[in-house]
């Protein structure tokens, strides 16, 4: 079940170990002794130090410049590797794993590769008096020294090579290539620990691999598997396997290959004993014994399957990422092996992204942390048993199921939708060395009709609030996600319906506002030329969305960016006037705004006054709290998990006086000379751009329905605001709704008729 046959012939490995006993006697390896000899006078005090490499060797008899530029190409990095121990063949759009790193590393002979590389023609075969122009293309298979001889009429100096015993192979990367397949001599490198053999076109994986075994870390990401090779399940030292961005639909562990006697016969000492222990006891050899971090992620692994992993129990697992799958309805923790007795030590469960997963059930590990932005659960819903509170004088407890339901519809017996589609309109570039890019997203609500019109459906995009700190797109209000389900009529035409849109877009303070606000242009011009195109491709219909038909709306911060970025700004105004920003680049198909409880003027006494503690929070939040998300140099960030950990930032902010500040933080400067200049608080805010246009232009806005509550302290107060709109040419419809709170419609019971209203008079 395990192993492999060995060869019949004395094995590699043999050969490699006389090859390296040859060298011992070699004048080489004599040189190189005296050389480490005179070293180790010198830093006794006998001499000064000659410059010598890693272990004090002179590779071939001759110093290194370790300050000299890196050759970047497949012969430099192997002739780095021979001092260093580490091979990186990144980006090299090699097709195959050069027979140079076998030949050179492990003195194979070429000719004994499992492919070996093109016979060259010898020279015998090329016709007398052949003459090659030094412009033409040599024949191909010629030697260097025999294309020298037929453009020059005479051969270089013989030259002799050494065999040089390179320093053991610990890690070795060669992503972002062309790879399709690994050869069996992978399985050589004995002493690995670390391997990448990321974005490339692998599909499987050679048994020899298992004879890799002291390899801690093994990364497999981005490329084509379906499945988890057997030849890395019983690797007795892998602590961390990435596989993510692959086409893994369900989770395999039969027929784990085992290391082969060559494999074990490197391997002496703890790994070679405890296998052959394993073997004498026939005891079944644990899969993956000690792996710490798994990453799953962006793969098509379904709910079921998942249910092999409770049947080997994963007991060191301390971080597991399944973001981004093909997860549907609920995920039960003990039949996916997730729970606290498969995963006792589990820290992080990352499920983010799983756009159909409804719910989670069962018990995780204490310490456990989930991730479940971006997917279907409201923040009602009910957790674990090992994160939820409970009360030990309930005799009865609820049953998981019925309160998940119970979470997800609320107070209302109204359905909820669930989004139809996740797309992404921007993935931005990894803004550090270890951070990955970062796709920002979208929720689409279709409607459940058929569109009667050709020109398709009106589209109304709404921005979640927030603070632009924390925040995500689940946090749609009910109503408006019943929204593209209502009939709408105007003028006795036929019935419409409208579909409704919920980006993420970054955040602050890792994410200055003017970041923020590209986020949006570039949401609007995915809208334009790509969505429907793309929803066709997901067999959605066709020109289902008419882009001459679009809402701008949101609540709290998501108000202000549909404010700021649907606002007309006079043409004579400076760039320094209103920030660097104009609004939306092209506002053609803009129909009227929405704003629900905005926030407008950055510069109003509310923001810079500190309130300790909030008065709708009760208790102050601690800076530790708050610490690890105001670290400006983090990666960027589009979207926080409701109630999770960044939850606190917009108390903190308020407690502390620190808005708008944090928006500005990391914001550079524009222009360039005398006429750069750094964007402000004001020249961003709402009532200060309102009085522009009517001081240099007048210019008309399309038609707006304001909406706030009399109670909101959360931002702040209205009256500036709304008086600033005063004497603007447009539309102006303001519903001001007695003893409504911050966010009141995010009650499952409020409907918002008089919204509607206005939405089907304005934009159908």
């Amino acid at each position: 079940m395990f192993g492999r046959d060995s060869p019949a012939r004395p094995s590699m490995r043999e050969q490699i170990a006389a090859k390296r006993a040859e060298y011992q006697q070699s004048p080489a390896a004599r040189r190189i002794a005296a050389s480490n000899a005179s070293a180790s006078a010198a830093s006794a005090g006998y001499g000064s130090p000659a410059p010598a490499s890693r272990g004090g060797r002179n590779i071939g008899g001759r110093g290194e410049d370790d300050g000299a530029l890196a050759d970047k190409t497949v012969e430099g990095q192997i002739k780095k590797s021979i001092r260093s121990g580490k091979l990186d063949l990144c980006s090299l759009s090699v097709g195959a794993i050069p027979p140079e790193v076998y030949t050179t590393l492990l003195g194979i002979p070429s000719e004994d590769l499992s492919s070996p590389p093109p016979k060259e023609i010898p020279s015998s075969d090329i016709p007398k008096g052949s003459v090659l122009d030094p412009n033409s293309t040599p024949p191909k298979g010629l030697s260097r020294d025999e294309e020298r001889s037929l453009v020059f009429g005479s051969k270089a100096a013989p030259r002799t090579k050494e065999w040089v015993e390179p320093e053991e192979l610990t890690s070795f990367r060669i992503s972002e290539n062309r790879l399709q397949r690994i050869e069996r001599e992978i399985g050589m490198f004995g002493a690995l620990e670390r391997l990448d053999l990321s974005r490339n076109q692998l599909k499987e994986l050679p048994d020899s691999i298992a004879d890799l075994l002291r390899l801690t870390s093994l990364d497999l990401s981005g490329n084509s598997f379906t499945s988890l090779s057997p030849a890395i399940l019983v690797l007795p030292a892998l602590q961390v396997l990435d596989i993510s961005h692959n086409a893994i639909h369900t989770l395999s562990f039969a027929n784990p290959v085992g290391p082969s006697e060559d494999g074990l016969a490197y391997g002496a000492g703890f790994f070679t004993t405890s296998f052959e222990r394993q073997a004498q006891l026939k005891m079944k050899r644990p899969i993956l014994p000690v792996l710490r971090s798994f990453n799953l992620g962006f793969n098509k692994l379904t709910v079921a399957g998942l249910a092999e992993l409770a049947k080997i129990k994963l007991q060191a697992m301390r971080v597991m990422n399944l973001e981004n799958n093909l997860f549907q309805g609920v995920l039960d923790y003990e039949q996916s092996g997730l729970d606290d007795k498969s995963m006792p030590i589990l820290a992080s469960l990352v499920l983010c992204r799983n756009t159909n997963l409804r719910g989670v059930i069962g018990n995780l590990a204490e310490s456990a942390k989930v991730d479940l932005s971006g997917c279907n659960i409201r923040e009602g819903t009910p957790q674990p048993q090992s994160q939820a509170s409970s009360s030990s004088n309930d005799p009865i407890a609820p049953n998981p199921q019925v309160a998940l339901d119970a979470g997800i519809k609320g107070k209302s017996e109204k359905p909820i939708p669930n989004p139809d589609l996740t797309l992404v309109y921007r993935t931005l570039p990894a803004a550090t060395f270890d951070s990955e890019p970062l796709p920002v997203d979208f929720d689409i609500y279709l409607p459940s009709k058929t569109c009667s019109s050709k020109k398709g459906h009106p589209l109304v995009i709404w921005f979640h609030g927030g603070g632009l700190l924390q925040g995500n797109k689940e946090n749609l209000p009910p109503h408006f996600r019943r929204l593209p389900d209502y009939p709408f009529s105007s003028d006795g035409r036929e019935e419409e319906n409208v579909v409704v849109i919920s980006p993420n877009y970054r955040l602050s303070p890792q994410s200055p506002i003017l970041d923020i606000l590209d986020d949006i242009n570039q949401l609007l011009v995915y809208v334009r030329t790509k969505l429907n195109d793309r929803l066709v491709k997901e067999g959605k219909g066709e020109n289902l969305i008419d882009t001459t038909r679009i809402c701008l709306s949101g609540g709290s911060a998501g108000g202000y960016l549909a404010l700021i970025a649907g606002l007309n700004v006079p043409k004579n105004c400076t760039d320094e006037e209103v920030g660097g920003y104009r609004g939306l680049q092209d506002k053609n198909g803009i129909k009227c705004l929405a704003p629900f409880y905005p926030i407008t003027d950055l510069t109003d006494e509310f923001w810079s006054t500190e309130t300790d503690p909030v008065p709708w929070k009760g208790t102050s939040v601690p800076h530790s709290d708050a610490k690890p998300h105001l670290n400006p140099k983090s990666p960027p960030i589009c979207t926080a998990l409701s109630g999770g950990p960044r939850s606190i930032l917009y108390p903190y902010m308020l407690q502390h006086g620190l808005f708008p500040g944090l928006l500005f933080q990391t914001q550079k400067s524009i222009g360039y000379g005398l006429d750069a200049f750094r964007p402000t608080p004001l020249s961003l805010s709402i009532p200060h751009r309102n009085d522009l246009s009517k001081s240099k232009g007048l210019l008309e806005h399309v038609p707006i329905y304001f909406v706030y509550g009399t109670i909101d302290d959360k931002v702040q107060p209205m009256p500036t605001t709304l008086k600033s709109f005063e004497g603007l040419k447009g539309e102006f419809t303001v519903e001001k709704v007695e003893g409504g709170d911050h966010a009141f419609d995010e009650d499952p019971e409020i409907e918002c008729e008089e919204f509607r209203e206005w939405l089907g008079k304005t934009l159908i």
